[in-house]
């Protein structure tokens, strides 16, 4: 991970009395820079985060909305695609912490906080879409040449006429000697 605090994502609850608290968090190219193998380098998506303190969990609600930068797939024009999702992770407080699985998480109860980091860019990479491409209801069409260009060559392929291989004579001749 690069140098960037994460002290940022951090959910100090032990001083979080009962009851509701909320938190903003803009995820941008900053954040994700962090993560070197991360399929998202262009972003900026802003994170509204509702805590649930209970005595022994906290019921945490993500409502994450922004945008991805990403190459279209089709004629390589750079667009932005919105994106918007929510996701939900209860935090159980236990004497003996479990493994965590992706929705819930254990923290001991010798613990004062815990971080959102990884949780914050995981549910921001599964916002991405299986395919970039320029949308009609984003008043953004695809570059017509390029298209009008691929178009002509996948028909110049596919209307191209087979060529007829010619053997070698000599091969004919090997053919039809039969060997017993």
């Amino acid at each position: 991970m690069a140098s960037q605090s994460t002290t940022a994502y951090e959910i100090r609850f032990s001083a979080l009395k009962n009851g509701f608290h909320y938190y903003d968090y803009a995820l941008d190219q900053a954040f994700f820079m962090q993560f070197p193998e991360s399929l998202i380098t262009q972003a900026f998506i802003n994170v509204r985060l509702c805590l649930e303190r209970k005595t022994r969990e906290m019921v945490l609600d993500f409502r994450l909305s922004g945008s991805i930068q990403g190459v279209c797939d089709r004629c390589l024009t750079e667009l932005d695609h919105p994106v918007e999702g929510d996701a939900r992770l209860l935090v159980k407080i236990e004497d003996e912490p479990i493994e965590n699985t992706d929705q819930i998480w254990y923290v001991s109860t010798t613990a004062w906080s815990f971080q959102l980091t990884e949780y914050l860019y995981e549910s921001a990479s599964l916002l991405l879409p299986l395919r970039f491409v320029c949308r009609a209801d984003q008043q953004l069409a695809c570059d017509e040449r390029l298209s009008s260009w691929m178009s002509h060559a996948t028909n110049s392929i596919a209307h191209t006429p087979e060529v007829v291989e010619q053997t070698d004579p000599r091969w004919e001749k090997l053919k039809q000697l039969k060997i017993n």
